[in-house]
This record gives C-alpha cells, structure tokens and sequence, in this order.
C-alpha cells in the first residue's frame, strides 16, 4: 500500500480479459430507484476513496484515474472531502480477499477497482451496501446495484495526436508499440492512423504488440526495430518507447497521460483520458442513498463519456518542437471533435 502522492508517468493501456467490447457506446439505463435505504442522520462531509489496481503505480491507465480523483477533491462536490489511497499490484487472484478486507474496514466510501475486477466485485458488493463499488475497462460485466462499471475510449485524441504525427513524419511511416489488441487499445490505435492518414493519405506505418502490460525492455526494442524500418514518429502506448526515441532522435506520442515530462525533447503530445464526470455519476448516487435515502441502482451499461462530453482530451502540444502549422491544424481538428462537425469513428477492432 502506498498513498498517492505525486503521479510518475508511463504508458500502458488497462484489461486483463480478451473479449471485446461493444463498438458503441450505448445510453446509460437503470431500473426504477427505490427508497429503502435509511439516511445519514447528518450529511456526510468526507468520501474517502481505496483504489486497487493491477500493475505499478507508473502506468498511466491508472495515473488518469488518480488526476480525476485530484480535481474531484479541488471541486468538492456536495461540500465532501475526497481522500483516496492507492494499492497497487493487486493480483486478479487476490482481488476479491482485498476488495472485502477493504470495504469491511470501515474506512471507505468508494473502492475504485482500475481494472477487469467485476468477477472479484460480485461476491461482495451486497455486503456493504453503503460502499461504492467501481471497476474499470473491457472485459467487465454489469453487476447494477452499488456496483459501477466505468470505462473510456480515447480515439478521439488519438486522432489528433494522428494529425500531429501524419505532418510531422519525414520518413512517411509512423509506428505504434502497445500490448495487447484489446478493444481499449484497438480503438485509440485507429484513431491515431485514421488521423494520420486524414492528412497523408500515403503514411505507412508498422504496429507492434508485445504480449505484455509492462515490459519496458521488449516495448524498447520494438521501438528500436520499428525505427531501423523507417519509422519516425512511434505512438507510445506502452513504457519504454521513448527511451528508444531518444536514442534515436525521433518523435514519440504518449497514452491517457500528459507525458511531455518524460521526453521533452521527443513526445509531440499525448492522448488525456479523463474519468471525472464518471467518477462523478456515482458519487451523486452515493450520495443520494446517503442523504434521501435514494438506494444507489448502478446502469446496466457501461458509464463512459468521450471527447465532446469531457471524457478524453489531448495534451498541449510541445510548441519546442511542434512547428505552429501543425498545432494550429491540430487545434483546428480538435475544435471540430468538440462542435461535432467531426465524427472520429469508434473501431474498436484489431488495426489490420
């Protein structure tokens, strides 16, 4: 266990399980709420937050989820004071004895499980009603209840960091580096070459997958590779590509986090996942059972919100190496996705 306290950057994209996801995003849906949950004799003013976690602190899936949770304090909404501890490493096997020692001690208002944990939830969530229950990513299933499923699809940024990439390459191939060809991959993978090539059509581009959440060593040496082919703008979506960038002095794009930080002198930008406003949606549930005695009654759907709906953004672009041409057709794209005269097309399927 270890608290958050300041949130060191990678790259890496979250889901254990292989089955897809749906390809859409389908309207958030309840059963009709009931009223027989009694309420706080006196309006809570604290909400504290245990967030477990698969993998290290350093992948970014995770570190997004932490920035939301650090602007829902700075908001504060309904007064409450959000706190939260971070528990990394979380073997699946292990999930559901942590995630009941956790809710049974007292100390928490929301167990956020940043992964494919549903299957660990299920056991437990009807023991502590007056817990929040949250897990994230494909792979997941509706359990309702106190028990939410949140998700993101970041193919929108990725377009953008795509356009970034499409008028910047040289060599006219771009790369791509990530882990495995999940949907919550795939999608961002799609957008980032259907962005390319909406301003070069002609771009080739190689993809690799190296069969792991975290190997910043095999993740470099793809990188190398993809660079001795041609490549010279590489799309980062697991730890370890930039170091090979660097080494070579070409560009690089991060994942779900402003990475800038890490490479100065390489990232372009990055894709920004932002769950705040579905972090959001159940702590007015929460509060609803705490308060009007409301019980909370999660969605049968996934809780996800996408760019024009404040779900995703991209980074600043790094105005040290990013030429203002090229910013001012990202931004142009970007404003866009925002008024909805740009449709990004959400392919969640492996790239071909």
């Amino acid at each position: 266990m270890s608290i958050a306290a300041a949130l060191v950057l990678a790259v890496a994209a979250c889901g254990e399980d292989p089955e897809p996801a749906p390809t859409t995003a389908a309207p958030t849906t309840t059963a009709a709420p009931t009223t027989t949950a009694a309420p706080a004799a006196e309006e809570p003013n604290e909400f504290r937050v245990a967030y477990i976690a698969p993998g290290p602190i350093d992948d970014p899936w995770y570190t997004s989820m932490l920035d939301s949770l650090s602007r829902l304090a700075d908001e504060s909404p309904y007064g409450l004071e959000i706190s939260h501890e971070w528990f990394e490493n979380i073997a699946y096997a292990d999930a559901e004895r942590v995630i009941r020692d956790l809710a049974s001690s007292g100390k928490y208002e929301m167990i956020l499980a940043g992964s494919t944990y549903s299957d660990a939830v299920a056991p437990v969530m009807e023991d502590y009603p007056d817990v929040a229950f949250v897990y994230a990513g494909s792979g997941n299933d509706p359990l309702g209840g106190n028990a939410f499923w949140i998700d993101t699809f970041i193919h929108e940024p990725a377009y953008l960091t795509g356009v970034a990439a499409g008028l910047m390459t040289e060599t006219g191939k771009i790369g791509i580096v990530a882990n495995f060809p999940f949907p919550n991959v795939n999608a961002p993978i799609n957008g980032y070459l259907a962005g390319a090539r909406s301003v070069n059509p002609d771009v080739d581009w190689d993809v690799t997958f190296i069969e792991s959440w975290w190997d910043p060593a095999t993740a470099k040496e793809a990188a190398t590779a993809q660079i001795n082919a041609g490549a010279d703008v590489l799309y980062a979506i697991v730890f370890g590509v930039f170091e090979a960038a660097e080494e070579a002095g070409v560009y690089g794009v991060g994942d779900l986090a402003d990475v800038q930080a890490l490479a100065p002198g390489v990232v372009i930008t990055s894709t920004v996942a932002k769950w705040d406003q579905a972090i959001a949606e159940v702590i007015d549930a929460w509060w609803d059972q705490m308060v009007n005695g409301v019980q909370m009654n999660a969605p049968t759907e996934r809780i996800m919100f996408h760019m024009p709906r404040g779900g995703s953004d991209i980074a600043p672009l790094n105005e040290a190496i990013v030429p203002a041409d090229v910013r001012d057709k990202v931004l142009e794209a970007r404003d866009q996705i925002l008024s909805g005269d740009l449709v990004v097309e959400l392919n969640d399927a492996p790239p071909e």
